[in-house]
């Protein structure tokens, strides 16, 4: 058993190095593709890989009828819209900021949990609020336009991502009482990938554009970005918790700031990267209490093998 939790670990810690260089790919890639052509593909070769894994562990499962509205919808949001944005936003801002703003999402739900579910904040999460605030203006509000064609249209195309995945998430929740993590992932993909289609009809590639590198980088965000790093977070997940799995995320726009430094020369500021160091610590605070939870959780189901 410990070694299984070795392997959720490692998995974790794997798929947030594999997210965090997803934004170089979408930045590379981007610049020959449309958004939603670029999405499109991306999830055509994750559909065809989960739908493999999905027949392979859970042939017998099956989408109830009433449970097809919620799962369009939060396809639809979750995956559809939410890459219209991400792609759109990355194009007109760098992909260090961009990942740092969607560090984020954890902070921006627990709000809309409150307005929705009328839940309370605690003072440790309030104060993670006002810190995560604090950081997300370090880094829409300095050093604006030391990116070369950065505009604020890429900022509130990123947020536009961010709302969309805290929709997509209150919709997803009441589908966890009855699916597991592969059938949702496995259904949002098929859904969101068939809805990019009308959008991919108004949009023209420029083919000649094409080549080796652009190619790798589209396999890469198939591949490992939508298929393998979504099926080791729902193992990761499985195994130690969500919480401890939404920790580890943090790491992803650190894995983006610094390879971003390195491979695509971006630079960003000293407040830009305390900006992005208030909104982690602020996630981490959040989860902190929910953490130990789940580690007491995991020592008494192990206790039990």
């Amino acid at each position: 058993m410990k070694k299984t939790v070795f392997l959720a670990y490692v998995s974790i810690i794997f798929t947030a190095l594999i997210w965090g260089l997803s934004f170089l790919s979408i930045k590379v890639t981007i610049a020959v593709f449309p958004p939603m052509t670029l999405a499109f593909i991306r999830f055509v070769i994750a559909s065809l890989i989960i739908g493999a894994i999905f027949k392979a562990k859970e042939k017998d499962t099956r989408l109830a009828k009433e449970d097809r509205f919620l799962m369009v919808m939060a396809g639809f949001l979750g995956i559809t819209v939410y890459f219209y944005f991400e792609n759109n936003g990355v194009m007109h801002i760098s992909a260090s900021n961009a990942s740092m703003i969607i560090a984020a999402i954890p902070i921006f739900t627990l709000i809309f949990e409150c307005i929705v579910f009328k839940t309370k904040l605690t003072l440790q999460q309030g104060v993670s609020v006002i810190i995560s605030f604090l950081g997300v203006y370090l880094i829409v509000g300095t050093n604006h336009g030391s990116y070369e064609g950065e505009s604020w249209l890429g900022y509130l195309m990123m947020f536009g991502a961010v709302f969309c995945w805290v929709a997509y998430s209150l919709i997803t929740k009441p589908l966890f009482q009855k699916y597991s993590q592969l059938a949702i992932v496995y259904y949002q993909t098929i859904i969101g990938t068939i809805l990019f289609v009308p959008f991919v009809l108004f949009e023209r590639t420029d083919w000649s554009l094409l080549n080796g590198k652009v190619t790798l980088n589209v396999l890469f965000l198939g591949i490992f970005c939508s298929a393998l790093a979504y099926y080791l977070y729902v193992y990761a997940m499985d195994i130690i918790g969500v919480s401890a799995s939404s920790l580890f995320l943090n790491l992803i726009p650190i894995v983006t700031v610094v390879a971003s430094f390195f491979i695509l020369k971006e630079t960003v500021g000293y407040l830009q990267i305390l900006g992005g160091a208030l909104v982690v610590l602020s996630v981490y605070l959040v989860n902190y209490k929910k953490i130990e939870s789940d580690k007491e959780t995991i020592i008494v189901e192990h206790q039990k093998v």
